[in-house]
């Protein structure tokens, strides 16, 4: 029998966790889009602007999306094992020697990479790649914090928030950096987030090798998946091979930073493991989610209704990515479901457990199969339509590129809910999901005009009238919502009259 980890494991809260990471998010929220902005915008005002900022989004691409991909491998059976209360330390030891060899490929990649963007500075590259490095420790120390304490991931984040900014603005304004400064700034974010949740979560750090060996065995069926990931984020290099315009870049890419606003909701699920380790209870899923469609739907709505100025904002001509932005939001919003259906398949999956034996028939490797396969069609039709219609505009390109990843995102989100339904049986709420999603869109048509307004006071306006507007129509027609704000309201009482 596996040894248990010696500390005594509190139960999870799992909506509460879920509203205190979406809280601190949501308040952070400002600072990530300063420095979006700041970058984007400070980047592209210089000599060669669009080239440097397409230049640091296609290192950023190439660092998150192919080196950054492996960091993942072992971070759901990290958390897994640490909500089964096993001794994970040993993840942390794998994950910083897979950074420091993938670092080391990247390295030497670097001559092919300047010669394919036209952008020459080896030391913005070369420093781009501590990037690599300070992510992987990161990424699983937050694995172990989401499998022991999920809550600690919030604070984490709003500290990698503070710090980024806080440093780039230095980088930018005082030490006049640009690629360089924007990368240092990412690494300060990474430490900053690494040392608080190693000092705040309860779990045993100690090298277990028994455990560990179970890890890098058991990767072998999730490593699918990050496969997966891997030939999605191919499609941006794809495209610039083919079309050899790095224009197209900065138009998909500052869309990209816009949509991925849907994905700050995922915080609400970051108990989701921690508390399927505890039970396999179907209600766990359901109420995954009513907060989900709840609390997405609204990030939905922040990101079209404030796409149109944030884009114009970053840089004027960026408004005609406003297609590209609606594609790759629903693909995130998507995406984003399917996370919770695939989260509920993992930990219920024997062959992915400490004592039971490697299964490539198992439910996980049935579905990262299948999910592979699509990724690989979307991906080619997305690159068939990109040389089809290379000669037309950069950002009728990038609207094409979001077709492929769409494609990826709805067959992932099908065949995930359809296996997931089989295992559990939950009831799906449909009553909170056509409500929300009706409201999203009501909210949407209405603001379709003021959206348009491009000043900073109008964008405040705007994210005041929507939020109002979609929290009064679920609060009417949203039986959980109106839960969830009753409830809160009482959580608030309590909290004063225990000070009074």
């Amino acid at each position: 029998m596996e040894k248990q980890g010696n500390t005594e494991k509190s139960r999870v809260r799992l909506v509460y966790t879920g509203l205190v990471n979406l809280s601190l998010r949501l308040f952070t929220s400002p600072l990530s889009f300063v420095f979006m902005y700041l970058v984007a915008h400070y980047l592209s005002s210089l000599r060669n602007g669009v080239l440097l900022f397409a230049t640091w989004q296609s290192i950023f691409v190439l660092v998150t999306g192919y080196f950054t991909i492996p960091s993942d491998i072992f971070s759901l059976l990290t958390s897994r094992y640490t909500a089964e209360n096993r001794p994970v330390g040993g993840a942390i030891i794998v994950n910083l020697v897979s950074g420091i060899i993938t670092t080391a490929v990247y390295i030497l990649l670097i001559p092919y990479f300047m010669s394919t963007l036209g952008y020459y500075d080896p030391f913005a590259f070369l420093i781009s790649s501590l990037v690599i490095i300070t992510f992987y420790v990161n990424k699983v120390v937050i694995a172990i914090a989401r499998g022991r304490k999920p809550i600690a991931i919030g604070i984490g984040y709003s500290l990698f928030q503070i710090s980024r900014l806080g440093f780039v603005i230095l980088a930018f304004y005082f030490l006049h950096l640009t690629i360089i400064g924007v990368a240092l700034a990412y690494v300060i974010g990474y430490v900053a987030q690494t040392l608080y949740n190693i000092s705040y979560v309860d779990a045993n750090l100690k090298i277990d090798l028994k455990t560990t060996l179970v890890i890098i065995k058991k990767s072998l069926i999730t490593i699918i998946y990050y496969i997966q990931l891997i030939v999605e984020a191919s499609l941006v290099w794809l495209a610039l091979i083919i079309t050899r315009d790095a224009e197209i870049v900065s138009y998909f890419e500052s869309a990209l930073i816009i949509a991925n606003i849907v994905g700050w909701s995922q915080s609400v699920y970051d108990g989701l493991i921690a508390k399927l380790g505890e039970t396999k209870s179907k209600d766990v899923v359901e109420t995954s989610l009513k907060l989900y469609f709840v609390t997405s739907a609204l990030f939905m709505v922040f990101t079209i209704v404030e796409a149109h100025a944030l884009l114009y904002h970053i840089r004027p001509e960026y408004v005609m990515s406003i297609y590209t932005i609606v594609l790759l939001s629903v693909s995130n919003f998507a995406r984003n479901l399917y996370t919770i259906f695939y989260y509920s398949v993992f930990m219920i999956d024997k062959s992915m457990g400490v004592d039971d034996d490697l299964s490539f028939k198992g439910y996980t490797a049935s579905l990262n199969k299948s999910n592979l396969t699509f990724s690989i069609i979307g991906i080619a039709v997305s690159t068939a339509l990109v040389y089809l219609f290379k000669g037309t505009k950069p950002y009728e390109i990038s609207a094409m590129m979001t077709i492929g990843l769409l494609i990826n995102s709805l067959w992932m989100l099908f065949s995930s809910y359809k296996l997931s339904k089989r295992l559990y049986n939950f009831s799906v709420p449909y009553k909170e999901i056509t409500s929300s999603v009706s409201a999203m869109v009501i909210v949407v048509l209405a603001m379709l005009e003021l959206s348009k307004n491009v000043s900073y006071e109008w964008m405040l306006l705007n994210a005041v009238i929507s939020t109002f507007m979609f929290i009064g129509l679920l609060y009417l027609f949203n039986p959980y919502a109106r839960y969830l704000v009753e409830a809160s309201l009482r959580e608030i009482r309590k909290i004063l009259m225990s000070r009074i």
